[in-house]
Formats: structure tokens, C-alpha cells, sequence
């Protein structure tokens, strides 16, 4: 016994010694560097939200109605099939476990189309964000103006237009 809670004391000093060889500031990172909390990080978590960031509301309101309906479908049918499996468990005749193993099978297909759905849902919601951050992005660059002299005191005016 006595050995034992020397070994434990013994273990506590040396992980409470390279403490300190832990708790050392870093030095901050440039600003620039830094990874900021964008619209597609949001549709990424949940369809719809980037949309509401990016003030599109109606499509934000879709994409999240969308998602919570195809969710709330799959908790749905999976309640029911968990119901039905267990009347098909305790049936106590040929029929009606059957009858039940089938509605169990029903259940199970229609999740799962449901989440399929859900799939879908988030799929099509990022793909709609990207491009909505993509339009925004390249505002401005569509339409390009440049001037440039040359060597032999000549001036350039360049247009270029992107589309």
C-alpha cells in the first residue's frame, strides 16, 4: 500500500513538473492568416444557414426547411419501424408477424429515402453556396481597365472584359 501511493505521488510530481514545459505562450499569427467562420463553413454544419449569412433568405429558409423536414422524416420512420419490429417480435402468430416484418421493411425503405433526401438536400445546398461565394468573389473582376507606358514613351489603355 505504501508503495503504491509513492508510485502515484511519485507519477503526480513528474507530470506536475512538465506543466510549465506546456503552458508556454505562443506567439499570435498574422491576422491575415487567420481562418474566419465563412458562409460555407456554415452550409457545411447545416444546409440553409451559410444562405441566411449571405442574406438570401429565401433560398436559406428553403435549404433549412428542406433539411429539417427530410430529418424529422427519418426519426419518423425509424420510431415506426422500431414500433413495428418489436410487434413483430412478440407476434404470436404466423400472420401477424409477417404482416409486421413487412411494415418493419416498409419503415426501414422509407428512412431511408429519407435520408437519401437529406443527402440530396446538403449536396445541392453546398454546391449553391459555393457559387454564391464564387458570383461574389469575382465581383469586379469581370471588367479589367490597365494602363501601361512603354520603353519608347508610348502609352497603353487595355480593357479586358471576363465572362
Amino acid at each position: 500500500m505504501k508503495r503504491g501511493l509513492i508510485t502515484v505521488l511519485a507519477f503526480f510530481f513528474l507530470v506536475l513538473s512538465f506543466l510549465p514545459c506546456f503552458g508556454q505562450k505562443v506567439a499570435p499569427e498574422e491576422s491575415s492568416s487567420e481562418k474566419k467562420f465563412t458562409s460555407l463553413h456554415k452550409s457545411l454544419l447545416f444546409p440553409g444557414w451559410g444562405q441566411l449569412a449571405e442574406k438570401r433568405y429565401i433560398e436559406g429558409v428553403v435549404f433549412l426547411s428542406a433539411e429539417i423536414f427530410a430529418l424529422y422524416q427519418v426519426f419518423s420512420y425509424n420510431h415506426k419501424g422500431n414500433n413495428a419490429y418489436t410487434r413483430y417480435r412478440d407476434a404470436d402468430n404466423v400472420a401477424g408477424a409477417v404482416h409486421h416484418r413487412q411494415m418493419t421493411e416498409d419503415y426501414d425503405k422509407k428512412r431511408n429515402q429519407y435520408l437519401l433526401v437529406a443527402a440530396g438536400v446538403w449536396v445541392i445546398n453546398l454546391i449553391d453556396i459555393y457559387f454564391i461565394i464564387k458570383n461574389k468573389d469575382d465581383k469586379g473582376k469581370n471588367l479589367r481597365l490597365k494602363f501601361e507606358s512603354g520603353k519608347n514613351k508610348s502609352l497603353a489603355f487595355t480593357v479586358s472584359y471576363h465572362f
